[in-house]
């Protein structure tokens, strides 16, 4: 895998690694690694996200998912914090496509709602991803992730950003990864970067 593919997979892990809050301190382009997220995972405010901050909001994800709070995440749990998450996800969507300065976002979504059978296939897709990584991390085969599971590979997304491997996930290093993220975005889009 290419390293900028990794180091958005990084950025994106490390953005799941924490329960979204409220819309606050958004960017121009919306919530991003210098956004509400890092700034909430940087918990004590110096402007890096230690290993130790991340895994505490990778702990409280996981209390989050754990409805039951028995001390496992099942593939039903996961499954409806993932809904959750899409029905909001959704919701701002539509949001955003409802505002004039944005018509081409209700184009977008108009599009997305036109074609059920792509949309299926696509879920279809992204079900059988979810299974081949849920095996991955369900590392004792119980068909329920313990914290451990859970962390150890949510922490991987933290060790992609954390380019020197120092332990700590500066801003910069953060913007690096979502400028890698962008150039890789265009090249699957078939548009090059400027320079």
């Amino acid at each position: 895998m290419k390293r900028s593919t990794l180091a958005a997979a990084g950025l994106a892990a490390l953005a799941l690694a924490m329960p979204m809050v409220a819309q606050a301190e958004l960017g121009p382009r919306g919530p991003g690694p210098h956004g509400h997220i890092f700034k909430h995972l940087d918990t004590d405010g110096d402007g890096q996200v230690t290993r130790a901050e991340a895994e505490a909001a990778i702990a409280a994800q996981f209390a989050k998912i754990d409805t039951n709070s028995d001390g496992f995440v099942t593939r039903d749990e996961l499954r409806a914090h993932r809904e959750a998450q899409r029905a909001e996800m959704q919701s701002r969507r539509a949001d955003r496509a409802n505002r004039p300065d944005r018509p081409q976002r209700a184009e977008r979504t108009e599009r997305r709602q036109a074609d059920p059978e792509r949309r299926e296939a696509r879920r279809e897709q992204m079900a059988e991803r979810a299974a081949e990584r849920w095996a991955a991390i369900d590392t004792d085969d119980d068909g329920r992730l313990s914290l451990a599971e859970f962390t150890a590979a949510r922490i991987k997304g933290f060790e992609r950003l954390d380019a020197n491997n120092d332990g700590v996930v500066t801003a910069a290093e953060a913007a690096a990864a979502r400028e890698q993220m962008r150039e890789r975005r265009g090249q699957w889009r078939g548009k090059t970067s400027p320079e």
